[in-house]
């Protein structure tokens, strides 16, 4: 079946129009959390109807299979609040905002509230084109997901638009991960292999860092930069712990000889002030962040072979931690191209422990070269 809602007929008082209010029109699209039967779709519908009669909105609501598509127009602020009630409303999942128009001057649909119709797809063939468009919405939408900087999709579900957002100054906990050898394994390793093992590093490193309330800001290869907002310095760390113990237990699932046992990361963490926004040209922009933090996570993170760690982070992100949570300190580090050293630290669990030397885990790495070891 295919459901769309459009407009009831109903009266627009001319005197609203004449004081000219400030009108904005939002497109957007979004998947249902669960099935909904035709019930409850007409249901929304009905209830659409009141609450856009009583704040004045128009506009029209497509519902195919699982996908709405929704376009809302009126005035800005009465906008903004319907759509605040869609993106916190669990039936809606993957709410993604296509389009934002400001300062509209008349409504498509002036006439039109909301009512619920029910029509059985092969009716009209004029419907198969729409569904069409549809489906290619919800595609667009879950690929464009799987790209997007997170920070990037929840300013476009918040019917804004990246280009127009300035750069700030803000302060966060920066996090760069990567695996340990990348190149070795690159030189060694069929590239299925070795993309298995990066898809496997991917899926737990994105899956550790979001769960602690973290941002993945970019993925670097054999890599990634993930933030966390300065207050959650703890967070970031257990969220480390996370990644490294279920790296561990990635590897103890492997066969002996399978290069898959030798999938070990690095991680550094350090916190300080960023400036954190789109930076690029008009060509392409990325969104990222820009600071001694970063430089310092980044230059850490490459000291764990160096120093038979898999964490290590600074006396700032030291300071942020709470007074008992235990920490371990390795001295003092000089890294490339910072005029001062850098007091770093790690925490004293078996799952920061390599166990062995970079040059005795690239000595592994390099037999499977040439098809000794598996």
């Amino acid at each position: 079946m295919f459901f769309y809602n459009i407009g009831q007929k109903y009266l627009v008082g001319r005197a609203r129009e004449l004081f000219r209010v400030r009108m904005k029109r939002l497109t957007y699209v979004s998947i249902f959390s669960r099935e909904l039967s035709a019930q409850e779709v007409e249901a929304i519908g009905a209830l659409s109807v009141r609450n856009n009669t009583r704040d004045g909105l128009t506009g029209a609501l497509f519902c195919f299979k699982d996908i709405f598509y929704q376009i809302l127009e009126g005035d800005d602020k009465k906008v903004d609040a319907c759509y605040a009630r869609i993106l916190n409303d669990d039936r809606h999942t993957d709410i993604f905002c296509l389009k934002v128009e400001m300062d509209i001057r008349s409504r498509f649909y002036g006439d039109w509230a909301m009512k619920t119709v029910l029509l059985d797809s092969a009716q009209e063939e004029l419907l198969i084109p729409l569904r069409n468009m549809l489906d290619s919405l919800a595609r667009t939408h879950f690929i464009l997901g799987k790209y997007a900087p997170e920070q990037i999709l929840r300013t476009i579900q918040e019917g804004l638009n990246p280009l127009d957002q300035p750069s700030f100054h803000t302060s966060r906990v920066v996090l760069f991960s990567d695996i340990m050898g990348s190149t070795t394994l690159t030189e060694s390793l069929r590239a299925e292999v070795l993309a298995d093992m990066l898809s496997a590093y991917y899926e737990i490193a994105n899956r550790c860092i979001a769960r602690a309330g973290g941002t993945i800001s970019k993925l670097t290869g054999d890599g990634l930069m993930a933030y966390f907002p300065i207050e959650k310095a703890q967070a970031a760390v257990e969220a480390s712990l996370d990644l490294l113990g279920e790296l561990g237990e990635y590897r103890k699932r492997q066969r002996s000889g399978d290069p898959r046992e030798l999938l070990y990361a690095g991680v550094g963490i350090s916190a300080g002030p960023v400036l954190e926004g789109s930076i690029g040209s008009d060509v392409r922009k990325d969104y990222t962040l820009l600071g001694d933090a970063v430089n310092s996570a980044a230059r850490l993170e490459s000291t764990t072979r160096k120093v038979g760690r898999t964490l290590v982070f600074d006396s700032r992100l030291r300071d942020l931690l709470p007074r008992n949570r235990a920490v371990k300190r390795l001295g003092l580090y000089q890294p490339k191209g910072k005029l001062e050293r850098l007091e770093i630290f790690t925490i004293p669990e078996e799952a920061t422990n390599i166990g062995l030397t970079q040059a005795e885990l690239k000595e592994k790495m390099s037999r499977f070269k040439s098809g000794i070891g598996g």
